[in-house]
């Protein structure tokens, strides 16, 4: 027999909606598809599945932050990079060479 294990408890459907909503136009304006396609996904099992439109919206968060994350990180490595190249460069000008 199987046992089933019992389900978080849900967030109010209002919260979840606006949760998804953000999940939406956030990720489209960060350039993530991907957390935004969560985020259709989850707003439209609202109804018919409010656990599995929770489960895609904390999943479509958690793809967002990491995709965040990772551009940031791009971002620090880039600057990073740029400043030691072009310090290297001038580097001989500013020597005196």
């Amino acid at each position: 027999m199987m046992s089933y294990q019992p389900q978080a408890p849900l967030k109010d459907r209002g919260s979840l909606q606006t949760s998804a909503i953000l999940l939406i136009v956030v990720g489209f304006l960060c350039g993530g598809t991907v957390p935004a396609i969560f985020g259709i996904i989850a707003l439209v099992q609202l109804d018919s599945d409010p656990h599995m439109a929770q489960k895609m919206n904390k999943v479509g968060w958690i793809i967002f932050w990491v995709t965040f994350a990772l551009i940031i990180l791009f971002l620090i490595v880039y600057v990073v990079f740029m400043v030691i190249i072009f310090g290297a460069a001038t580097l001989p000008f500013l020597m005196g060479g």
